[in-house]
């Protein structure tokens, strides 16, 4: 009789920054076959996606930990981390606030399809992001449009038409022509949630993303010619989904897209900010 595989826990090691902003102590305490705190040196480093977070990754790099999980990760170039976890063969994951729900991933064949199906058929992309009182436009910015190239959605000429200390808009259009608009909002009166809407000559296809620490699903609902469907709902948070993507990378040594992907969003945040801004309508 064979005897079953045993899976040695990765230690892990979380500034106080990471832990506030990814619940570390709680995900890891959820996934207790693949993680435990670290007492010594570490397996896997968490960090707080702050300003100056791919110098702090590239360095936790260099110093041999086997993964990185960087947390709600601001605009910046992450061609040199790149570079240094692929020499190193470290995994690094990119545990985004509305990016890493598991509802986006690549499994999902049929969520994926239904969003690809719209925007083939587009007339209009609505989407909409609420943030907690005291985010940072710019943060927020950050996350939504993170969030928007996760459904699959591409975008061009973007521009700010309004932007103050209590959220944004920004204007753009899809490749084939079809005006998008993407809303930032801070606010007491909702949790932090990101919409996006794709509205077709025949229906719409709508996506709901709850806060990264939220165990409840995100929510998918097509409507088409031939009628609506609302997709089967997974209890996974954003935060959980992104340390089980690190434990698969590390264990098979493949790595994660993640950073190529978010080089992606660094340029669309750099043009969007080189663009001129429209002229502010009177009230």
């Amino acid at each position: 009789m064979s005897t079953p595989l045993m899976t040695t826990p990765l230690l892990v090691q979380a500034g106080p920054d990471a832990e506030r902003a990814g619940t570390v102590g709680a995900v890891i305490a959820s996934l207790p076959v693949s993680f435990a705190p670290a007492d010594g040196g570490p397996d896997v480093v968490a960090l707080a996606g702050t300003a100056g977070w791919t110098a702090a990754a590239t360095e936790a790099v260099r110093s041999g930990v086997r993964g990185v999980v960087v947390v709600d990760p601001v605009a910046e170039d992450p061609a040199a981390l790149a570079a240094a976890a692929a020499g190193a063969g470290t995994a690094v994951v990119l545990d985004q606030t509305w990016a890493s729900n598991p509802i986006l991933t690549e499994s999902r064949a049929a969520v994926r399809t239904a969003i690809a199906d719209a925007l083939a058929d587009a007339v209009l992309l609505d989407s909409v992001a609420w943030g907690v009182p005291g985010t940072d436009p710019e943060v927020l910015l950050t996350r939504h449009l993170g969030a928007v190239l996760a459904v699959g959605v591409e975008l061009k000429d973007l521009r700010v038409i309004q932007r103050n200390a209590n959220g944004y808009t920004v204007i753009g259009s899809l490749p084939g022509g079809a005006p998008a608009a993407l809303q930032g909002i801070t606010t007491s009166s909702l949790p932090a949630t990101a919409t996006v809407s794709v509205l077709t000559s025949t229906g719409r296809a709508d996506i709901t993303l709850p806060d990264a620490s939220a165990g409840w699903p995100a929510e998918v609902r097509s409507v088409t010619a031939a009628g609506a469907t609302t997709f089967p709902t997974t209890y996974e948070s954003a935060h959980r989904h992104s340390w089980k993507r690190l434990r698969a990378a590390v264990d098979s040594g493949a790595p994660e897209a993640d950073l190529e992907r978010f080089a992606a969003l660094t340029d669309l945040v750099g043009k969007l900010h080189d663009s001129p801004r429209s002229p502010q309508q009177p009230h």
